[in-house]
């Protein structure tokens, strides 16, 4: 794993505002690739989920995606940021999509 990724990853993560999801193909194209996986295995590892929140990355058709702790930890996670959900989808999803820069 990259560290200057990671870091720049975390950068990333803590800029997205309560109530705002960001998608893997967002962060990939703030961090200049197109490996949106690339983007998802580096979550997988975040060690500090509390910290860099990672459950606020979701698919880019508002699909929750993987979660490393589990996906009823991430609907946990992103319902007490605010985000409502759905059939395993965003609620409003295109409203509350944060574009990283």
């Amino acid at each position: 794993m990259n560290q200057a990724h990671l870091r720049k990853l975390q950068s990333l993560l803590l800029k997205i505002p309560k109530g705002k999801v960001t998608t893997y193909k967002v962060i990939a194209h703030a961090m200049g690739t197109k490996g949106y996986r690339y983007i998802g295995q580096l979550l997988n590892k975040n060690p500090e989920p509390d910290r860099y929140p990672c459950f606020k990355v979701v698919n880019s058709d508002g699909r929750l995606g993987g979660f490393a702790m589990g996906s009823k930890d991430k609907i946990r996670r992103l319902k007490k940021d605010g985000i409502v959900i759905s059939d395993g989808k965003i609620v409003n999803f295109e409203k509350i999509l944060y574009i990283c820069k």
